[in-house]
């Protein structure tokens, strides 16, 4: 018996995994049975888990068991003593409460696997983590990647898994075999417009003003549309304020990237700390302005300089 939570492309690797141990692939017909507890009553788990399987297997997963009213999951918690022998039962959770019956029940009888990449005390860990599952996916489509590729695939995706196996996928049809160095990454994920805003709101990320202010040029000699870069900065200091909330509400570091709700948590909340919160406000304020102008085809270009130099510690 299992519990599977966390990121969801690690939970369905996960879930495949477990199923062709069970049942094997394919399975022989009638050995699968999926329940969805939005939908599923009582009497329907209680005789997926209770049939004896008609070939000796049978795999059973029960996917959003939260989504099940109180006294249901009390009745499911009593059932989990009453499996049928060869019956492998796994539940998939999208937001586990290990406070209530069913899963404080599962945390002493089930196997519980909370898949996420980077969760670990050690601020140093995540990153590591990250770059070693890209690693593995990387393997596992027999691609090339040096170590700085991987750390620059990784930044790129910024904790999104099922993008990074996109991006590999990707990667292994341009390239096959052939070592892949970050540059190679750099331009396939996005060319080289792509790279630039990436640079640029890294930049402003860390407020790095002076490298930010180079790539606004560069992305403008290039043609960038102004307004497309007033969103891409946009986007980057709205995430900022964002995260400079989380921390100023009192959460710790951890916390605060749990909170903020997706893979963008780990690099927007540590360099949250170099913004004043009135400073990003100040920021959003101007930027609105910026916009306005440019759409009037007014110059853009200039606003978005002088933005970005408001920007600089102890402007």
């Amino acid at each position: 018996m299992t519990l599977l939570a966390g990121d969801p492309y690690l939970v369905r690797r996960r879930l495949a995994q477990l199923q062709n141990a069970a049942v094997g692939d394919p399975p022989p017909f009638g050995a699968i049975d999926v329940l969805h507890g939005d939908r599923a009553e009582v009497a329907d788990v209680a005789v997926a888990l209770k049939t004896l399987p008609l070939l000796g297997k049978r795999f059973v997963v029960l996917r959003q068991p939260e989504r099940l009213r109180e006294d249901a999951q009390k009745e499911i918690a009593a059932l989990l003593d009453e499996i049928a022998p060869g019956t492998r039962f796994v539940l998939v959770s999208d937001s586990p409460d290990m406070r209530k019956t069913l899963f404080a029940r599962l945390r002493e009888v089930a196997d519980v696997e909370i898949l996420n990449v980077g969760s670990g005390r050690d601020r140093g860990r995540p990153q590591t983590e990250r770059i070693e599952l890209t690693a593995r996916l990387a393997t596992e489509r027999g691609v090339s990647l040096s170590r700085e590729a991987l750390a620059t695939l990784v930044e790129h995706v910024q904790g999104d898994v099922a993008r990074t196996a996109n991006e590999l996928d990707k990667l292994s049809l341009r390239f096959g075999a052939e070592p892949i160095d970050p540059e190679k990454v750099r331009d396939s994920v996005g060319g080289e417009r792509a790279v630039i805003a990436f640079a640029l709101e890294g930049a402003v990320r860390e407020r790095r003003i002076g490298r930010a202010l180079a790539e606004l040029r560069r992305a403008l000699a290039l043609g960038e549309r102004p307004e497309v870069l007033v969103g891409q900065l946009a986007s980057e200091l709205r995430s900022l304020l964002r995260a400079r909330a989380l921390l100023d509400s009192g959460l710790d570091e951890q916390t605060a990237i749990r909170e903020f709700g997706s893979g963008r948590g780990y690099y927007v909340v540590p360099q949250a700390r170099r913004y004043r919160t009135r400073e990003l406000v100040r920021a959003l304020t101007d930027l609105s302005r910026v916009d306005v102008a440019a759409k009037r085809g007014e110059d853009a270009a200039t606003g978005l300089e002088a933005l970005l130099l408001q920007l600089r510690p102890n402007a």
